[in-house]
C-alpha cells in the first residue's frame, strides 16, 4: 500500500512539473553525452598512445656512401657504418636494431605511399637513404640515441615520430578537458534545475506533507516521492544519453576510425565509459533532490 502511494505521488509530481522535468531530463542527457564523449576520447587516446609508442622506431639515416653519385664531403664509409652499428648495439636503452638498405627503404616507401602513385613515381630510389631502425625499451629515450650517434661521421639525421605524437595527444587532452569543463557546467545547471523543481513541488504540496507529518509519517516516507522524481529524471536522462552515445560511437566507428585511429573505433571504449555515465546520471539528481528536501523539512 505504501509503495503504491509513493509511486502515485511520483507520477503526480512528474505531471505537475512536466516542463521542469523535461528540462532536467534534457540537461542530464546533454551533460552525460558530453561526459561520455570526453571519456571515449580519453580512453581511446590512452590506448592509441600506448599502441603507437610501442610501434615507434628511431630512424638513424645515413649519408650517401662514398663513391656514389650523391656522395659529398661527409659521405659514408664501411667503417662509419660499422661504428654506428656498434655504438647503437652497445646502448642499454636499445631493445632491437635493424639495418635497412637503400633498396629496402625504397620498397617500404612505396608500400607506405601506395595510394599516392604520383609521389612514388616522382621519387627516385637514391632519394631514400639507408638507415638503422632502432627499437627502444622506453620510447621516450630518443635523446639518448640522438646524443650517441647524431653527430657521428656518416650520419645524416636521427628522427622519430614522438614529437608529432606529443602534439596529437596534447590536442586530445585539450578536447577532453574542454568537454569535461562543459560537462561540469551542465551538471551544475542540472542540479539547479532539480533544486528549483523540488522546491516548487515541495511548496505546492506543503499542505499534503504537513498532514503527513501530523499523522506521524517519517521524513523518509515524506521525502521518498520527491527523491524518486529526481531519480526518474536522472534515469530518463541517462537512458537518452546512452542512446546518443551509441549513435556517436557508431558514427566514429564507421567514419572517423581509420587504420591509425583504430582504438577510437573499438566498442570497448564505450563499454568502459557507460558505467560512470549511468552512475552519475542516476545518483546526481537523487542526491540533489535529497539535499533540497533536507532544507525544506527544516522549514
Amino acid at each position: 500500500m505504501r509503495t503504491e502511494f509513493v509511486l502515485s505521488e511520483v507520477g503526480m509530481g512528474l505531471r505537475r512539473n512536466v516542463t521542469m522535468t523535461i528540462a532536467a531530463i534534457m540537461t542530464v542527457a546533454i551533460s552525460l553525452t558530453l561526459l561520455g564523449i570526453a571519456l571515449i576520447i580519453r580512453i581511446g587516446a590512452d590506448q592509441l598512445e600506448h599502441d603507437l609508442l610501442n610501434q615507434i622506431e628511431v630512424s638513424v639515416y645515413l649519408q650517401p656512401e662514398c663513391g656514389t653519385p650523391n656522395a659529398g664531403a661527409n659521405c659514408l664509409t664501411p667503417d662509419d657504418r660499422t661504428s654506428i652499428q656498434n655504438t647503437l648495439q652497445q646502448l642499454p636503452q636499445v631493445e632491437g636494431l635493424t639495418y635497412i638498405s637503400q633498396a629496402e627503404g625504397y620498397q617500404r616507401f612505396k608500400d607506405e605511399f601506395k595510394d599516392d602513385p604520383d609521389l612514388v613515381n616522382h621519387t627516385p630510389e637514391n632519394a631514400i637513404p639507408e638507415s638503422f631502425a632502432v627499437k627502444l625499451k622506453d620510447p621516450h629515450e630518443f635523446a639518448v640515441v640522438n646524443s650517441a650517434v647524431g653527430r657521428a661521421p656518416g650520419v645524416q639525421s636521427v628522427t622519430n615520430a614522438s614529437q608529432s605524437l606529443k602534439r596529437l595527444f596534447a590536442f586530445f587532452h585539450h578536447v577532453t578537458l574542454g568537454a569535461l569543463l562543459l560537462t561540469v557546467l551542465l551538471l551544475i545547471s542540472t542540479c539547479l534545475l532539480i533544486y528549483n523543481s523540488m522546491r516548487v513541488a515541495a511548496f505546492s504540496r506543503r499542505r499534503e506533507t504537513g498532514i503527513m507529518r501530523l499523522v506521524g509519517a517519517s521524513d523518509f516516507y515524506i521525502q521518498a516521492p520527491f527523491v524518486l522524481e529526481g531519480t526518474a529524471a536522472g534515469v530518463a536522462g541517462s537512458g537518452l544519453a546512452v542512446g546518443l552515445l551509441i549513435l556517436v560511437k557508431w558514427y566514429i566507428s564507421s567514419t572517423l576510425a581509420t587504420r591509425v585511429l583504430t582504438p577510437f573505433g573499438e566498442w570497448s571504449t564505450l563499454g568502459k565509459a557507460l558505467p560512470l555515465v549511468i552512475i552519475i546520471g542516476i545518483l546526481l539528481p537523487a542526491i540533489a533532490s535529497f539535499l533540497t528536501l533536507q532544507r525544506h523539512l527544516r522549514v
